[in-house]
């Protein structure tokens, strides 16, 4: 895959930190010691020279030359790590996981960083995301090391270890430097798109230089997806069929969705360096970035609890765990979904530092950072009903029934698998491309908005006292204070309904009874009266949603049984068909299944969508104090260390202690004893009253280390390291307020189209940090100077981890007993667990230009989780074996790389869900991410020495990522994966 240099470099698993003090980086072109790497077999004996110093155990990876990059973000370039994995999502790497913890810090040259993607939601199904890398453009970054064990010198916050960035130094710039990249990316089926990159470095004589990198890149993925979690939850049914009933595992839905991403980034860097004096230099570093997602998804839903689903015995075969295996299920709607979802990242960060050394025994680097990051989003969906959708007039007149031709079920056929097959069968075959069927149902919209930001001042000492010269004592101190808010806001856009014939905002406190089959207002509590706890507004603008008044007792408006009526009358609202309105629906393949959809293009803008659709219908946006939170933090810190061994002695022993105070105050919401709503419900506005409070707290945390590398001769190295680590608490489990999800009733009697409760979560501000001692032992043996194989233990005990628990509610909702019992989930503190394993790498360039690096990884990991089928679970994340595997080829300006990396199955929390069994109660079960490999390459040709062109393959076998619920044919989650070709010439000027 493209120029894989940054990756493979960094191969062996105990790796570099260059000065023993503070685990310096490791040099780049223009330190004291110059490293200048021109090929990728130098670029190894560099790297190993560098692990073959080094204090700390890393991973160190270095960039060749200017856009050498293989991987579409830094998450990608850090995957063939021994050690290291990483999570993806829509053909992209997402979240590192070091020795399978995701609970670790990224930082830039050793400093705060944020990139925008702390947290954020995907899809329809608004699934909670956080601590991405996929927004950070390789092209701007100088190099990675990944600690995974500190000194008390490196910024705390890595559960795992620490995530360093390193941006470009102008001192790698001899005189002037001008590189550039241009290629083009193509996945799957799409067209083609541009990746191109420049760097531009000059030195203004001996004191002051400039070094600049602009990259940009658009990539246009596709995937095809299975969602098992986007509405509620599953259910273990004793499910009707037409011969009696079977247990089985059912998903309230299954979402099978057609999913389009348009991503576009633009990233610049800019640093400076400038001597002021022999005794003083000045540096200043400013990384940006910009990355622009469009999502498009077409979903159909297909109900498996819900809708009054019944299986058909003659075809049903379920197996001895009780999961289906193949079946026809009919149920009273079929439906689909368009979701569009337009999100802008904007990330800053800026450094600025002062090192002063007059070679004196004192030295120091005072330290200045601000990172900001916004991310805003927009989401617009659009339900299509294939079904017969009855849509009632106001008051109790004539209603209509918009695609009446439909029929009044559905019935498809169910064959399972990693990804499971859909087809309508017998008289529904037609149901999804007969315009006459095909009903624009329901629509609403939504946005979110985070800012983060981050702001630091440190001072760090170096002390060689005289007295102990010969025995090489450095003492290290420092100090630093940093503050951290985030603001995060998610809403809904929600239609003022008053001129539809809802009560007025006025009535909201007040009572409602019936005059002459008309609603009358009271401030008094009368007999049969009904408190008005809602305002006229709505968010699902769907014709089957009628007036809240219609539900109160003595109301005139019965319809089938029900006591509401539509707000929307056919000449307001658009009530289209795929054959009145074509104009609306396009035809879309969605997992085999031709389907005529909402369209999606003008839904980017899901406000003016909305707006358009319903004109004569204002709509403003209204935060969810539930879905919304503040966190602020300060840290205050101080540490000391000393360093003993000088470079040319045989062994090097650190041992510091690093003390940090956390003053934290968290702001979030919960539903109050007496909801008021902006809208008709929980279901249907957003909460009016919530019960809004600030958790404050503040703790402390010592965090001793110590590590020792002892020379057993020339080529063979012992290394051992103990530490104490800390690292934050998740955000949204943090700060997220109690939320409930609601969906339509189908059951004949007093619940017949009401919305009832089926789940909900919550957050938890109360949460400790992640805290945990760890110990590491390696060995490494160098021969030549392109030989190198090592081998590593570690153990790690973490004192808690944070598991979700699920217990059953009843919440207030539209049943006729006043509230619904499910599930509902909570983070909580539980117990902790421990993560055991070994570490081999090797690597070796033969004379004739071929080599290979390769490295294993076992871990063994235990927790306290558990759920109803086993315990002691494995610690979220960790797969019990990874490896890869690189060959290369470099000669006679031809090079050429093949990489594979593989993880193993990881264990990935507990899904928990209702029952169906009487009396209630819930099955907890736990979620697994299948295994994953994937096969990369690259080609180049140097046509001249500053010239080269280069062909990358990405994941040349298409494999897909997948993750199942339990037993591995019940699946949950999947997403198809694209190969990706990239043609490019990469052109290099100066030095």
């Amino acid at each position: 895959m493209a120029a894989a240099s940054f990756l493979a470099l960094g191969t062996a698993t105990a790796v570099s930190a260059q000065d023993a003090p503070a685990a310096a980086p490791a040099p780049v072109a223009g330190d004291d010691n110059v490293v200048v790497v021109r090929g990728f077999r130098a670029s190894l004996q560099s790297s190993l020279n560098t692990k073959k110093n080094s204090n700390l155990i890393i991973e160190s990876v270095t960039a060749e030359d200017m856009g050498k990059f293989p991987d579409q973000n830094i998450a990608e370039s850090l995957q063939r790590l021994p050690g290291i994995q990483i999570d993806r999502e829509n053909g992209q790497g997402t979240k590192v996981r070091i020795r399978g913890l995701d609970q670790n810090v990224t930082v830039l040259n050793n400093d705060i960083f944020v990139s925008g993607m702390e947290i954020f939601r995907l899809g329809e199904g608004n699934i909670r995301q956080d601590a991405s890398l996929e927004g950070i453009p390789s092209e701007l970054i100088g190099g990675v090391d990944v600690y995974k064990s500190p000194d008390a010198s490196l910024l705390e916050g890595g559960l795992g270890g620490i995530v360093n960035l390193k941006t470009r130094s102008p001192r790698a710039v001899r005189d002037m430097l001008f590189s550039g990249d241009i290629r083009l990316n193509k996945g799957g089926e799409g067209d083609a798109t541009p990746v191109g990159s420049l760097v531009f470095g000059k030195k203004f004589g001996d004191r002051f230089g400039l070094l600049a990198t602009v990259s940009y890149d658009r990539t246009d993925i596709h995937t095809d997806v299975l969602g098992g979690e986007n509405r509620g939850g599953w259910r273990l049914f004793e499910r009707p069929t037409s011969g009696g009933t079977a247990t089985v595992y059912s998903p309230e839905y299954r979402y099978a969705t057609n999913r389009n991403q348009e991503r576009e980034r633009i990233g610049f860097s800019l640093s400076g360096e400038f001597h002021a004096s022999d005794s003083l230099t000045l540096t200043g570093d400013w990384f940006h970035s910009d990355l622009s997602i469009l999502t498009s998804e077409a979903s159909l839903k297909f109900p498996f609890a819900n809708e009054g689903a019944t299986y058909a015995a003659s075809s049903l075969t379920i197996d001895s765990n009780r999961v289906l295996q193949s079946g026809t299920v009919t149920a009273n709607s079929a439906e689909s979904i368009t979701f569009v979802q337009n999100g802008e990242v904007t990330t800053d960060n800026v450094q600025f530092a002062a090192k002063w050394d007059n070679g004196g025994t004192l030295t120091g680097t005072f330290r200045a950072a601000l990172s900001k990051a916004d991310y805003e989003s927009s989401s617009a969906n659009a339900d299509v009903r294939y079904t017969q959708y009855g849509v009632r007039a106001v008051n109790g007149g004539a209603g209509i029934t918009p695609n009446s031709t439909a029929p009044a079920t559905f019935t498809f056929s169910y064959k399972n698998g990693d990804l499971p097959s859909f087809s309508a069968a017998g008289p529904n075959a037609t149901a999804f491309t007969n315009p006459a069927m095909v009903f624009a149902k329901s629509h609403w919209a939504f946005g979110e908005k985070t800012d983060i930001e981050n702001t630091a001042v440190s001072a760090d000492f170096k002390w060689r006292p005289d007295f102990a010269a010969d025995a090489g004592l450095v003492v290290s101190f420092g100090a630093r204070f940093a503050e951290r808010t985030v603001d995060s806001e998610y809403g809904r856009y929600l239609a003022d309904l008053t001129s539809r014939g809802e009560l007025p905002a006025s009535a909201q406190g007040k009572y409602l009874t019936f005059s002459a089959g008309q609603p009358v207002v009271s401030p008094t509590n009368t007999t049969g009266s009904t408190f008005i706890n809602w305002t006229p507004y709505g968010y699902f603008m769907d014709g089957a949603i009628g007036l809240k008044w219609c539900d109160g007792a003595g109301s005139p408006c019965g319809r089938f049984g029900d006591s509401k009526a539509t707000a929307f009358h056919s000449s307001a609202a658009p009530y289209d068909t795929a054959a009145s309105n074509p104009g609306r629906f396009e035809q879309v393949n969605i997992l085999g299944i031709n389907a005529l959809v909402n369209r999606a293009d003008g839904m980017t803008d899901a406000a003016a969508w909305i707006s358009k659709l319903y004109p004569e219908t204002p709509f403003k946006f209204f935060r969810d104090p539930l879905e919304s939170f503040q966190v602020e933090e300060k840290t205050t810190t101080g540490y000391m260390m000393a360093d003993v061994g000088e470079r040319g002695d045989r062994f090097h022993l650190n041992a510091g202690v690093r003390v940090v105070k956390t003053e934290l105050a968290v702001t979030a919401s919960s539903t109050p004893v007496t909801p008021l709503w902006w809208g008709t419900d929980s279901w249907n506005g957003i909460l009016k009253n919530p019960d809004t409070g600030t958790t404050v707290r503040e703790y402390t945390d010592v965090l001793p280390s110590a590590s020792a590398v002892f020379d057993l001769n020339e080529s063979d190295k012992l290394r051992a390291s103990a530490a104490r680590v800390v690292s934050r608490q998740n955000l949204f489990q943090l700060g997220q307020g109690s939320a409930y999800d609601f969906t339509r009733s189908s059951s004949p009697g007093p619940n017949l189209d009401k919305f009832l409760y089926t789940s909900g979560s919550g957050g938890n501000p109360n949460l400790d940090p992640y805290r945990a001692s760890q110990y590491d032992v390696a060995y490494e043996r160098y021969f030549g100077q392109d030989g190198f194989v090592s081998g590593g233990f570690f153990y790690k005990s973490v004192d808690s981890f944070i598991q979700t628990d699920t217990i059953s509610v009843c919440v207030a909702d539209q049943s006729a007993a006043g509230c619904t019992s499910g599930p509902f989930s909570a983070p909580v503190n539980g117990e902790g667990g421990t993560i055991k394993g070994v570490e081999l790498a090797a690597q070796y360039a033969f004379d004739n230009g071929f080599g290979f690096t390769a490295n294993y990884t076992y871990s063994d990991s235990e927790s306290s989780n558990f759920n109803d089928f086993d315990d002691n679970l494995p610690i979220p994340g960790v797969s019990k074996h990874a490896y890869n595997i690189q060959g290369f080829y470099e000669g006679n300006g031809f090079e050429a790389r093949v990489s594979y990396a593989w993880r193993d199955k990881a264990y990935y929390g507990n899904f928990g869900f209702g029952s169906g069994a009487a009396g209630g109660g819930t099955v907890t079960a736990g979620t697994w991410e299948r295994a994953y490999g994937q096969l990369d390459a690259q080609v180049g040709y140097s046509i001249t020495p500053k010239l080269k062109v280069t062909l990358e393959g990405i994941n040349l076998t298409e494999e897909s990522t997948g993750r199942y619920l339990q037993f591995e044919n019940l699946p949950l989650r999947y997403a198809s994966g694209e190969r990706r070709i990239i043609l490019g010439l990469r052109y290099n000027f100066g030095n």
